[in-house]
C-alpha cells in the first residue's frame, strides 16, 4: 500500500461511526477501495487514478466527487456548505446586534502593508507556499484593540461567500477563560455552538487539507499552573497534525506571544513554514470622531471629549472604549469629570447609569449612594466568582445568589426579588455562546472589577484563593496598575495597606502555588505608585519569583534583593533610582523611553517595541542598549546643571504619569510633581510647543484648572529625526539655564 493511500485510510477512519469496525482498503482494477460505515450507511469509496472518488452507497445512486478534498468537503462528510450557511447566520446576528464597529486594520510584520479585517481574507490566499507546509499568522495587539472582532470578520467573509469561492472557512475558537484549557475541549465547544455534525478529531484532517482555518482567540490564557508549557505543547502537536496545506491564526496581545517567541517556542516549524505577524492598529483620532458623530454624537459631545482622542496611542482610541462611549449617554458626565485615569472614569459613569434603572421602587427605598455602591459590590462578587471558579461565565443561579451578598443585611425582600430579576440587564455583562450562562462584556471589566477585588482583599489582610489558583495575564497587570493608582488618589491609605500586607504575606509564604508569584508581580507592579503614596521614603523587596509583570512610571529608591522576573514590561518606565542586589530578568519588554539604573540586570533577551520589534540576544548588544539607556558616567565637563536635571526629571515624571488630568497646582497624592518648583517653567514650555490641553473640570459647579499632556510617549522617546521634540526640550534647557 502507497504512503498515500495508507494517510487516506488513516484519515478516514477518523470518520468512521463509532462502535464499527476500522475501515478497509485494497487496490483493485477501477482503483484504491475504501469501505467504512458514515452515519449509518456502508459507503464504498473507489480512488480513481485521475484523482476523482466515486462514492457508492447501498439504495442509492452512485456520487462522483472530483477531488478527495471534495469528498471532505461534502454533505456526508465535513458538510461545509451547511458549516458555512450556520457561521453566515450566527456571525451576521451578532454584528448586526453590535453595531457597525470602527473600522481597525493590522500592521503586517516587516512589510509597508495594512490589512483591514475583510483584507485578511485575500492576504491569505495570495501567500505562495509549498507543499507539506504549515502557515502560522499571528494577530497581536493591546487589550481592547479588537483581536477578537478581527478574526469574526474574516470568518463572517469566509461563510458568506463560500457558495461563491471554496476559500477556507473559519473555525473560530476562544479560550474560556480556565486554567488548564485543552485545545481539543475548546475546538469541540465551538463545534457544538455551531450545531455541526464534525468532531474536535476531525477538525486537523479539514485543516490540513486547507479546507478550514483554525483560529485560536486568547491563546495567551491557555496556561497551566505551571506556566505556558502546556499550551505551547499543545500548539506544536495542533502544527503536527495539519502540516500539508494548514494555515492557523492565533490572536493573543502583543508582549506576549510576538514573532521571536513564536518561532523559538514553536520546535516543529520548518524552514519553509510561514510565519506572519500583523499588529493591530487604533483607529486615527479623525476616524473615531467621525465614527462617533455616525453614532448620535453632536459637535459639543465631541468639544467635551476631544482631549480623549487627540493622541494617536491614546487608550480611548480602542475599539473597546469607542463603543462604550457610544452606547452610553456619558459625554456630559465626562465633562464633568476630573478622574485621574480613563478606565475607572468610565467604569464609574457606567456604574452611575446602572444605578438609575432599578425602577421607582428601588429608587424609594434605596439613596442614590445605595444603589451606586450595590452594583458596585455586585459586579466584584460577579468578577471574584468567576476568578474562584476559574472560568469567564456565570450561569442565572449563582447569579442571583449574588445580589443578597451585595446587599446589606435587612434589606426589604421585595427589592431583593427586583434587583434579582435585574441583573440579566445590566450593561456590564452580556449574555455567553453557553445557554443561560453570563459573561462581562469586555475582559477590560472583567479585570477591573477584579482588580477592585484584590486591592480590598489584600489590604484587608486577605489572600482569595483565586490568587492561589490563576495566572495573572498582562492585560490583568495594565488594568491593576490603572485602578491601584486611582485607588491612591481617592484613599493613600488603602494603597499603603495593600502593600504592607502583601509584603508581609510573601515574608512568611512557604506554600507551593502561585500565590507567591502573583503577589510578587503586583508588588513589583505596584512601585511607581508606592513612590507617591510612601513619600519617597527607601524601600527593600525580596525575595522574589515572579513570572510576569509590568513596571510602568517612575519608581522612587527601591532595593530588589534576589528578585527573578521571567518578563517584565517596562515600557516608558524611568528605573534610574531602583537597585537591584543579585537578580535576575530573562526577558524585558523596553522601548525608546524606557530609563534604566546602572544595577538593572542583564536580561538574556531584550524585545525592544519600536515599530519593528526586534530582539535582541546577543549579551554585548543588551549591555549596549542598557547603557545607552542609562545615566551617564560622571564628567566634570559634561554633568548637567541643577536646574536642567530638575526640569528634565519633573518633565519625565509628569510623562510617565497614568493621571490623564493632572491639576495646574496643587498636586495631589499621584501627581506630587506638581508641587515641584520646576513644574511651572516645564509645563510653561511644553505648552509654547502644543504638547498641553488646559481644561476647566469639576463637579457641581466647583470648576478647578487641569492640564493634559498630549503624546507622551513621543516627548519620551525623543527622536533626534523629530523637529518638535527637538526644538521642545532644546527650549527646556535655555529655560533651565536663565536667571
Amino acid at each position: 500500500m502507497s504512503a498515500l493511500c495508507r494517510r487516506i485510510l488513516d484519515e478516514l477512519t477518523v470518520f468512521a461511526d463509532l462502535g464499527t469496525d476500522v475501515v478497509d482498503g485494497k487496490q483493485t482494477r477501477e482503483g484504491f477501495v475504501v469501505r467504512l460505515f458514515r452515519n449509518g450507511d456502508e459507503l464504498a469509496l473507489v480512488f480513481a487514478e485521475d484523482g476523482r472518488v466515486i462514492e457508492r452507497c447501498r439504495g442509492n445512486k452512485p456520487r462522483t466527487h472530483a477531488t478527495y478534498l471534495a469528498l471532505l468537503a461534502s454533505e456526508r462528510f465535513g458538510d461545509l456548505r451547511s458549516w458555512a450557511a450556520t457561521q453566515a447566520r450566527l456571525l451576521g446576528e451578532t454584528m448586526a446586534e453590535m453595531g457597525r464597529p470602527i473600522r481597525v486594520v493590522g500592521k503586517v510584520a516587516g512589510r509597508e502593508e495594512t490589512l483591514a479585517a475583510g483584507e485578511l481574507g485575500g492576504f491569505l490566499e495570495s501567500i505562495e507556499r509549498e507543499d507539506d507546509t504549515v502557515q502560522v499568522v499571528l494577530v497581536d495587539g493591546p487589550a481592547g484593540i479588537g483581536k477578537t472582532k478581527f478574526v469574526e470578520a474574516l470568518a463572517l467573509e469566509r461563510a458568506k461567500a463560500y457558495g461563491r469561492r471554496r476559500h477556507p472557512l473559519v473555525l473560530h475558537v476562544q479560550s474560556r477563560g480556565r486554567v488548564l484549557s485543552y485545545l481539543q475541549d475548546l475546538i469541540a465547544f465551538s463545534l457544538q455552538r455551531l450545531r455541526l455534525s464534525v468532531t474536535f478529531d476531525q477538525v486537523p484532517i479539514l485543516v490540513r487539507h486547507g479546507l478550514v482555518t483554525l483560529a485560536i482567540d486568547g491563546f495567551d490564557e491557555l496556561g497551566d499552573p505551571n506556566g505556558y508549557d502546556l499550551a505551547w505543547a499543545q500548539l506544536n502537536e495542533a502544527l503536527d497534525d495539519v502540516r500539508g496545506a494548514g494555515t492557523l491564526i492565533l490572536a493573543g496581545r502583543e508582549t506576549f506571544i510576538g514573532l521571536g517567541r513564536l518561532r523559538s517556542a514553536l520546535k516543529v516549524l520548518r524552514e519553509q513554514d510561514i510565519v506572519h505577524g500583523i499588529t493591530l492598529q487604533p483607529p486615527s483620532p479623525p476616524a473615531a470622531e467621525k465614527w462617533l458623530v455616525a453614532r448620535g454624537w453632536s459637535n459639543d459631545d465631541l468639544a467635551n471629549t476631544r482631549s480623549l482622542l487627540e493622541d494617536e496611542d491614546s487608550y480611548a482610541l480602542r475599539p473597546f472604549f469607542l463603543a462604550k462611549l457610544a452606547e452610553i449617554d456619558v459625554a456630559r458626565s465626562l465633562r464633568e469629570s476630573a478622574g485621574t485615569s480613563l478606565l475607572p472614569t468610565l467604569a464609574d459613569l457606567m456604574v452611575d447609569r446602572e444605578s438609575r434603572k432599578f425602577g421607582d421602587a428601588v429608587d424609594d427605598a434605596l439613596t442614590p449612594e445605595e444603589r451606586r455602591q450595590y452594583a458596585h459590590l455586585f459586579l466584584c462578587e460577579v468578577a471574584q466568582y468567576m476568578a474562584d471558579d476559574q472560568t469567564d461565565i456565570i450561569g442565572e443561579t449563582p447569579l442571583t445568589w449574588l445580589v443578597d451578598m451585595a446587599l446589606p443585611e435587612g434589606t426589604d425582600a421585595d427589592i431583593v426579588g427586583l434587583l434579582k430579576h435585574r441583573t440579566g440587564t445590566m450593561a456590564f455583562l452580556t449574555n455567553d455562546a453557553l445557554p443561560g450562562y453570563r459573561r462581562f462584556s469586555h475582559t477590560q471589566l472583567f479585570n477591573y472589577y477584579l482588580s477592585k477585588v484584590v486591592i480590598d482583599a489584600v489590604s484587608n489582610g486577605e489572600v482569595p484563593k483565586f490568587v492561589r489558583r490563576n495566572i495573572f495575564s498582562a492585560d490583568f497587570l495594565a488594568v491593576f496598575v490603572e485602578v491601584l493608582h486611582d485607588v491612591a488618589g481617592k484613599n493613600p491609605n488603602r494603597v499603603e495597606a495593600f502593600f504592607q500586607h502583601a509584603q508581609s504575606w510573601l515574608q512568611d509564604y512557604r506554600a507551593i502555588d502561585r500565590g507567591g508569584r502573583n503577589l510578587g508581580a503586583w508588588i513589583i507592579a505596584a512601585l511607581p505608585t508606592m513612590a507617591d503614596v510612601f513619600d519617597r521614603r527607601a524601600l527593600r523587596i525580596g525575595p522574589l519569583d515572579v513570572d510576569e509583570t509590568v513596571l510602568w512610571g517612575t519608581p522612587s529608591e527601591v532595593v530588589l534583593s534576589r528578585v527573578f522576573i521571567s518578563q517584565i514590561d517596562v515600557r516608558g518606565a524611568d528605573l534610574r533610582e531602583l537597585n537591584f542586589q543579585e537578580s535576575e530578568i530573562a526577558t524585558a519588554i523596553v522601548d525608546a523611553g524606557t530609563r534604566v539604573s546602572e544595577t538593572f540586570p542583564v536580561p538574556k533577551l531584550l524585545r525592544v517595541q519600536d515599530g519593528a520589534g526586534k530582539e535582541v540576544r546577543d549579551p554585548v548588544d543588551v549591555k549596549a542598549w542598557l547603557r545607552a539607556h542609562a545615566p551617564a558616567d560622571e564628567d566634570p565637563e559634561q554633568v548637567m546643571n541643577e536646574r536642567r536635571e530638575q526640569m528634565l526629571r519633573v518633565l519625565g515624571r509628569a510623562c510617565r504619569s497614568p493621571t490623564f488630568w493632572i491639576p495646574e497646582t496643587g498636586g495631589t497624592t499621584v501627581s506630587k510633581f506638581v508641587n515641584d518648583p520646576a513644574w511651572p517653567r516645564a509645563l510653561a514650555v511644553l505648552e509654547d510647543h502644543g504638547f498641553v490641553r488646559r481644561e476647566q473640570r469639576g463637579v457641581s459647579g466647583r470648576q478647578s484648572g487641569f492640564v493634559h499632556i498630549k503624546q507622551r510617549r513621543r516627548i519620551l522617546a525623543n527622536d533626534p529625526s523629530d523637529d518638535q521634540v527637538r526644538t521642545l526640550y532644546a527650549t527646556l534647557e535655555a529655560a533651565a539655564c536663565e536667571e
